[in-house]
Parts: C-alpha cells; structure tokens; sequence
C-alpha cells in the first residue's frame, strides 16, 4: 500500500475549519458536496456564494490518477513545464493497454511485450518526477485507487471517466482530460463550473437478488444518460447504512453513464470499516474527527428539497434487478418486465457473456455473490451456456478471492 499520510494529515487538520468559514460567509447550512468544494477553493480569498451550473470556479483538488493509455501525452506535457517534481501526490496506473483475451497470465505477458516502450516511459518519468507507479497486473485504476488513495473529504482528479468511484468513500473524485490534470500537476488552479447538485435519498434496504448496481441502473432510466450533466449526485437517507462501501464506489463509478461531474455519500461506519480493513487506520481515525463536516448538515437532511437543485426518491427495498440498454444504458428495464418487454422491443434475449469483476464491480462482495450462484450451478448440474470472463479489480482482490 501507498499512502500519502502527510498530505492527509495537513488536509484533515484545516478541513473543519474551512467548512465553518464556507458556512459563515454563505449563511446557510450546507450540503456535503459544498463542503468539499469550498474547502479546495484555490484562493480561499476568493470564497462567496457562487451560481450552480452557470459560474466557474477555480480548485486545488489533493491528488492526480492516470492510467496509461492517457497518462502518456499528460506526462508529455508535464515534462516541458520545466518542474522537478509534481505539486500533488500523483499515480500511474498501466490497466487499460492489457488486451483480455485468453487469460491473465497470457494476456499480461503480451501487454508487456507490445506496451514495452510505453511501460518503460511511464515508470522512468513516475520515479523522475516522485509519481506512484503500478505495474501492469496490479490491477485497475479505479480500485487500486479505492483501496489505496481515497480518503473523505478530498478532491482528486483523473484521467479517466470512471474516476468518481471513490465517491464511494466521500471522495470528490472527477474523470478529466489529460490536459486539465496537467495544471494540477504543476499546481496551476483547476476549473470547474460549479456544479449543480442532485439529492438522492434513499430508503429501505436491498432485498432479493437486487444489488448496488441496480440503483444506479433504476437511476439512469429515471435521468438518462444527460440527466447528470454538469451535477453532482449526493446520496443520502438511512438507506445508505445498508450499503457497502465498495456497493457505494459501484453506484459512483456508473454516475459517469449519466454525463455527472461525480457522485458522492457521506461518511460513515462502513467507510470507516473499509479504510480500517485496507489498512489506512490513521485516515479513519482522522476521518472520525472531522465526521461532523464529512457529511451535509442536519438542516440539509431535514429539508433536502431546499438545498439541492434536483431530488430523486429510490426505496431501496423496491429496486429490483435491471437489465439496461441495448444501445444506450438508460435503456433500463426491470428484469420482470423483460420477459414481455423484450420480444416487443426485438431486444436480444440470449446472454452470452457474463463478466464477472472490472472496475466497477469488483469488490469480494461482488465476487462472492457470483461464486454462490456458480456453486449452486455446478451442484444442479445445469451447465454453461455462455462465456464466464472472471476479471478481479485488483492483485489484491485476486488474492483475497484466492485465499
């Protein structure tokens, strides 16, 4: 594990205290998602109350996530700003250039062969600069960060659009081009239209077969694939406590579908249980201290539709697997409606691949759902009847799921 401590450490001992300065100068409470915002203000000078959705806005997020195949021209343009060393802590991952085909072992072996030069240029400039370099097989960029890097409170930016998975620790956490990292990179200011913010309360508890992923399924057929553009969705309601926090990172990671700048929950015990069992005691213990702040005030919670520009209601224990699409993933369609729906809407009704894992679901909780069912399989004598792609997110969930 990686840990920039320090960086951690001076953010969480100025956070509450920028957030009281934000509530005082806007003289309202305030939602989680502003919080974070107004605490990384690049000029803090320049705190006010600014217009969602129409108003840029320059931050100072904490830290940068690359992946290979966009880090490369990143790094490019970084090495001719003439710096010794990147303004905030930085990673390389090397995931999207390995071609799954035939196997892990194969697969990997090939990617380094035909990625060399790629490979060799990212891990020299990542040493030269002070950059967390992750070798291919390591795992993918998402999760790797998830269980390494995010931390609540914080703001990171990556080059990839899936990059607010670690919304599901209550990480601002937004995918953007490779230039945009590269002013972090060199501490320049970062802009972003101010968000507007779309409150997602939830309710109830999943029941059945219904998992974290159908949530934001239901979500995209409620919004559609523009319904997030320019927004944050903030997640919030006793219905959060009955997902994990890696059900929760799911439910970030597929904001993205929804064109969201990110999504974010609040912090909380199963926050607090995943920093703990990823090894990052101290975070959660300085995450403890500022929990009041890592989360919307209680005025919020109690009148939500006053302080978000949008509110989605989702009784959790209503939520029932989805299929989405085809052609678009706002395209949802409970799965007890596909059986009637399919044949009218000349849907193919065949599944012939299933993936099991990727950067979005795959976590052991998600592994070990799908294992039961292909127990249950082989015990019934049932057979496959399509291909089953096994793609753990991580070395580290591959070795959990090995033990």
């Amino acid at each position: 594990m990686i840990l920039d401590i320090e960086m951690i450490r001076s953010f969480y001992a100025s956070y509450s205290d920028r957030v009281a300065q934000a509530r005082a100068v806007l003289k309202r409470p305030l939602t989680y998602a502003e919080k974070v915002l107004m605490a990384h203000l690049f000029d803090p000078a320049q705190l006010r109350p600014y217009k969602r959705g129409e108003e840029y806005v320059d931050f100072r997020p904490d830290r940068v996530a690359m992946q290979d195949a966009t880090a490369q021209m990143a790094l490019l343009q970084f090495m001719n700003a003439g710096k010794s060393q990147v303004a905030v802590p930085a990673s390389v991952h090397c995931d999207h250039l390995i071609r799954a085909d035939v196997g892990a072992g194969r697969d990997l072996a090939a990617a380094r062969e035909t990625n060399r030069e790629v490979y060799d240029f990212l891990q020299s400039v990542s040493r030269k600069y002070g950059i967390g370099f992750w070798a291919p097989g390591a795992g993918i960029i998402h999760q790797v960060v998830l269980e390494n890097y995010a931390f609540p409170g914080g703001m990171m930016v990556g080059t990839d659009s899936h990059t607010p998975n670690a919304g599901g620790l209550g990480m601002v956490a937004v995918g953007v081009g490779g230039a945009d990292a590269v002013d972090v990179l060199t501490g320049m200011p970062w802009e972003l239209k101010m968000p507007r913010l779309i409150g997602v309360h939830l309710t109830g508890r999943l029941s059945g077969w219904a998992s974290p992923k159908d949530v934001i399924l239901e979500i995209l057929g409620r919004l559609t694939v523009k319904g997030g553009t320019n927004a944050i969705l903030e997640y919030f309601g006793e219905g959060t406590a009955t997902l994990s926090a890696t059900g929760k990172a799911t439910i970030c990671n597929m904001g993205a579908e929804l064109g969201a700048t990110c999504s974010l929950f609040a912090y909380d015990e199963r926050a607090d249980e995943y920093l703990r069992k990823t090894g990052r005691t101290e975070v959660a213990a300085l995450a403890a201290r500022n929990a009041d702040e890592l989360r919307a005030d209680e005025e919020v919670y109690a009148d939500p539709a006053t302080f978000y520009d949008q509110l989605v209601e989702i009784d959790l224990s209503q939520v029932e697997p989805h299929l989405n699409g085809p052609f678009t993933p706002d395209a949802a369609t409970p799965i007890s409606q596909m059986r009637a729906k399919g044949p009218a809407s000349d849907y193919p009704m065949t599944v012939e691949v299933g993936l099991v894992g990727s950067c979005t679901n795959s976590s052991y909780q998600d592994l070990a759902r799908a294992a039961s069912v292909a127990r249950q399989v082989v015990e019934k004598g049932i057979g496959m009847k399509g291909q089953l792609i096994i793609n753990p997110g991580s070395e580290q969930i591959r070795y959990t799921a090995e033990r």
